[in-house]
């Protein structure tokens, strides 16, 4: 362990600088007060060694005035226990608890920390390592914190104290009992190296296995469909093995250095008992004394014991820290420059000036330059891959360009604040996501305190309504996971309904009637134009019955704006635009016959 083994946990720690003092200050008056019971216990021995010297003499005096001195003696022992046990029971409550709150923070950080990264940094993170983070990492630094603390404490202070007492007693004895100690520091400090690697590994094998048991349960019917369960049993077997195997190794460790660490203890107690015994018998030292040395070795032996758990809790404590701090010391790509403005009215007049953006070095969209007037409706078609989504993603800085300049009314959106900005921003992405919740909350998170009204009309708009007298519980249906109750077209119109119940100046729907048959669709549309006229909107959509209505139309191909106009004006350009009408007319056609 290093000179301060608190360090790692240093950030977490300062808000209970006060409770960790007062645990702490209970924790000394523990120490001392159980420090001090061998002390009377030597006294009560040594008078009742005399005591018993003196019934063989047949001083019956003598005899009962030892007899009092022990009880004398036991009542200051028994009161010592008392306030030892009070004060102990002070300093657990203050430190557990204070290990709890540490928790608490660490947890909320974390999380807080999650929801800050951008969409990119989940691309190469499984959600079930960040859940193993979240919950097996931050526990174990939650059991170091609440028992590690006060053993190494108990330790610093249970070790000094007992060695300067012994060393009172018999210093040449005391010396005795400590030299085989030296041998356990040199074992401590490579079993320490090993358990902090070997708990690291334990620890990434169990996200890797978390990571694989959510992606089953996420992907269930693909899993069934496939018939892959026999597969996905083998793999997680293969993962389970693995996580036994490095827990093996970590136990191998762990079962050689405690037994090695008694082996030490037992020789200290070995060599106080050889020799100590004779100076007894050599009445080099009395009864008593002999007593509380022992007394005072069992507390200098214990700490010994418990230093191996507490090493064991350090490392892994501090393995988990470095796998939190991971995630927390990731940087966030988008954030508030110190000059944003909060107080900005947002229009929805949006200007693209020769915007540019990569994914990896790989140009997604080129040289954009694009005007939509507040309160217009633009639309975004082209073929799969032509950077219709990224484009969508750059207004609420879900995304940042590689170079230009995109603004909303006539601002820089670098310099607007970011929850200004998304909360004039109603989005229904192209992968909709539906919590575990009633429909109602899930149309309801759109804005805060929604009534029952607002909830309703945002639903009427999306068409999601006409579909309630086919839940049991109308908008007090429970839906399962990720919305796996509803279908397509009902996910995709709550999703809609949750930003329509924004009341938003931009309003972006990137493909947000795929899943919709063309007739829900026009009543969708029907219902949205009255929204849709003083806002902006962004209709992302593969059908040009969605976009043919817009105020203008623009087609990517190859991340660059080829073709623009409205409907009619493309229709007679002759060129992708013609073409996916066609190609839509001719399979609307087929589908009738």
């Amino acid at each position: 362990m290093t000179l301060n083994p608190f360090k790692p946990f240093s950030s977490y720690l300062k808000p209970y600088r006060k409770q960790i003092a007062l645990g702490l200050t209970l924790l000394v008056g523990s120490q001392l007060a159980s420090t001090a019971i061998p002390i009377f216990l030597q006294w009560a021995v040594d008078v009742a060694q005399t005591g018993y010297e003196a019934s063989q003499a047949g001083n019956t005096i003598a005899v009962e005035t030892a007899l009092n001195e022990v009880i004398y003696y036991a009542v200051y022992i028994v009161l010592l226990a008392i306030l030892s046990m009070l004060l102990q029971m002070g300093m657990r409550w203050a430190l557990n608890s204070m290990a709890r709150y540490v928790e608490y923070d660490m947890r909320a950080a974390y999380f807080d920390h999650l929801l800050r990264l951008p969409p990119s940094f989940y691309n190469h993170m499984p959600t079930g390592d960040l859940m193993a983070r979240a919950t097996n990492d931050i526990q174990a630094i939650r059991m170091f914190l609440a028992f590690g603390v006060r053993m190494i404490v108990t330790a610093a202070l249970a070790f000094p104290l007992s060695l300067v007492v012994m060393a009172t007693i018999d210093w040449k004895l005391a010396i005795y009992a400590i030299l085989p100690m030296p041998l356990l520091a040199l074992v401590m400090n490579r079993v320490a190296a090993k358990i902090n690697v070997g708990f690291r590994d334990i620890q990434e094998q169990f996200s890797t296995i978390s990571a694989r048991i959510q992606e089953n349960l996420a992907g269930i019917r693909v899993v069934k469909a496939f018939v892959r369960r026999e597969q996905e049993i083998g793999v997680f077997k293969h993962l389970n093995e693995d996580y036994l195997q490095k827990n093996k190794v970590l136990i191998n460790v762990q079962s050689l250095f405690y037994p090695f660490m008694f082996l030490i203890s037992g020789a200290s107690l070995l060599i106080v008992l050889w020799i100590g015994g004779g100076e007894i018998i050599r009445d080099e030292m009395t009864l008593g004394e002999f007593v509380a040395f022992n007394a005072y070795l069992t507390r200098l032996v214990f700490p010994m014991i418990t230093l191996g758990w507490m090493i064991d809790r350090y490392q892994r404590g501090v393995a988990s820290m470095k796998r939190i701090n991971a995630v927390l010391e990731t940087k966030p790509e988008i954030t508030n420059i110190p000059e944003a403005k909060k107080d900005v009215d947002i229009k929805g007049h949006i200007e693209f000036r020769h915007l540019h953006f990569d994914y990896d070095k790989t140009p997604i969209l080129n040289d954009i330059n694009l005007v939509i007037p507040a309160g217009s409706t633009l639309a975004v078609v082209g073929r799969v891959g032509a950077g219709k989504t990224t484009l969508a993603n750059l207004i609420p800085r879900m995304i940042e360009p590689a170079k230009g300049d995109l603004l909303i009314d006539g601002i820089p959106i670098r310099t607007i604040d970011l929850s200004t900005l998304r909360a004039a921003i109603g989005f229904v992405p192209q992968d909709t996501f539906l919590f575990s919740d009633t429909i109602f909350e899930n149309v309801a998170m759109g804005i805060e305190n929604a009534t029952p009204t607002e909830v309703s009309t945002a639903s009427e708009i999306s068409q999601l309504s006409k579909d309630l007298s086919d839940f049991p519980d109308g908008f007090d249906t429970m839906m399962g996971e990720r919305g796996v109750t509803l279908s397509g077209g009902q996910k995709q119109r709550a999703a809609l309904a949750r930003a329509v119940i924004r009341n938003p100046k931009i309003l972006i729907l990137d493909d947000a009637m795929a899943s919709v048959d063309t007739h829900t669709e026009d009543e969708i549309l029907d219902g949205l134009r009255k929204l849709m006229a003083d806002r902006t909107t962004i209709i992302i959509a593969h059908r040009i019955s969605t976009v043919k209505d817009a105020d203008h139309i623009i087609v990517l191909d190859e991340g660059r704006i080829v073709e623009q106009g409205t409907h009619d004006t493309l229709i007679h350009l002759n060129g992708i635009y013609t073409e996916m009408y066609q190609q839509q007319q001719m399979r609307d056609e087929l589908g009738e016959m």
